[in-house]
């Protein structure tokens, strides 16, 4: 570590927006905009940012939050409780970009200085893992090629999840140009959905700003939470009340001025997902008009790139939409026992996930 000098800061404000964005560098979701905007929703947890500087610049970076709730894809219950546990005591230390973007916190140079930087961050973040009585350190969303760099410790365990992310890569000039790439099954889809929406009544509105009352909003947000057995997440609110912070789009779905679908389009250097879909549970064809309208928005404000969260992928195949290999994490803890349960969950969180 005598190479780098090393920052340890818990506010994008005490790096400063400068030296922030040179190490983003345009990568989407990882900007000093969208970290404040993060710092700002998930105003209960606790970053923990790692910067390396060398000869008075920037040149790599790992951000880390501090979770005791992680959701934790276990399928064993006499496996999850005693660990969900543990973590209530000794919380998770998880590298990662702030609310769900299926981003890496990590950040490092080109080769030749790139695996002596990932070994001097992770020698710091050990160092900082037993200042805060961390049980595990994970690096999460990394792409497998990643998971393979010389700076990893043995220590570390891998696992892979079954479900994978994935994104739709925007490369038309308009949304009529998308649907001409289509196939012909796909057009023919769409041009059903249109019509029986149509016939429903059901009409999608793009809108600036966050303008439905949030208790109507977060019910909707709840249905589909409670159709994949996902709890609320705590932040849900405050990301609606700040999304005027970040890139934003709100849309909405009604029938006759009743409010039937709603999602959260996000935005950063670039790239935009769909977050916070709602739904009535009474009404069809919502999800696709939603859909298709957040394709349509993306590429009307010059996205290039919208990312797709892990269900539906049959539909979203269709649609454009490949998986992204970002799905690998890697694990470790200071103590011997916690090692001896990284590894031994490495071996099965894949398969249950």
């Amino acid at each position: 570590m005598s190479a780098f000098e090393v920052q340890v800061a818990h506010s994008v404000d005490e790096v400063g927006q400068e030296a922030w964005d040179r190490l983003s560098a345009g990568r989407p979701f990882t900007s000093y905009r969208w970290y404040r905007f993060g710092e700002a929703v998930l105003d209960d947890g606790r970053p923990l940012y790692i910067v390396l500087w060398q000869r008075g610049a920037p040149v790599a970076r790992a951000t880390f939050w501090l979770d005791m709730q992680e959701a934790l894809p276990i399928a064993s219950a006499l496996v999850r409780r005693p660990v969900e546990t543990a973590l209530r005591r000794w919380p998770l230390m998880v590298c990662r970009a702030p609310l769900p973007v299926a981003v890496s916190g990590l950040t490092l140079p080109e080769p030749p200085l790139r695996d002596a930087a990932l070994a001097a961050l992770v020698a710091a973040a050990q160092e900082q893992a037993g200042r805060h009585r961390v049980s595990f350190i994970a690096f999460d969303h990394l792409e497998r090629e990643a998971t393979g760099w010389p700076g990893w410790p043995a220590s570390f365990a891998q696992a892979a999840f079954s479900e994978p992310r994935t994104r739709l890569d925007l490369r038309w000039p308009d949304f009529e140009a998308y649907l001409r790439d289509l196939s012909k099954g796909a057009r023919k889809d769409y041009r059903r959905h249109r019509n029986r929406a149509r016939d429903l009544g059901i009409a999608v509105t793009p809108h600036t700003a966050v303008n439905t009352p949030l208790d109507q909003a977060m019910r909707l947000i709840g249905n589909v939470g409670a159709r994949h057995d996902d709890p609320p997440d705590p932040w849900t609110v405050r990301m609606l009340e700040r999304a005027a912070m970040v890139e934003a789009t709100w849309l909405t779905a009604d029938i006759g001025g009743d409010l039937v679908g709603c999602g959260l389009l996000l935005g950063d250097s670039g790239a935009q997902f769909l977050a916070l879909l709602g739904l009535d549970d009474g009404v069809d064809y919502v999800y696709f008009q939603l859909l298709y309208r957040a394709i349509q928005s993306a590429i009307e404000q010059g996205a290039r790139l919208l990312f797709g969260g892990r269900e539906a992928y049959a539909v979203k195949q269709r649609l454009g939409f490949t998986l992204m290999d970002s799905e690998y994490v890697l694990f470790t803890s200071r103590l011997p026992l916690f090692q001896r349960i990284s590894h031994w969950l490495g071996a099965r969180v894949g398969e249950a996930a």
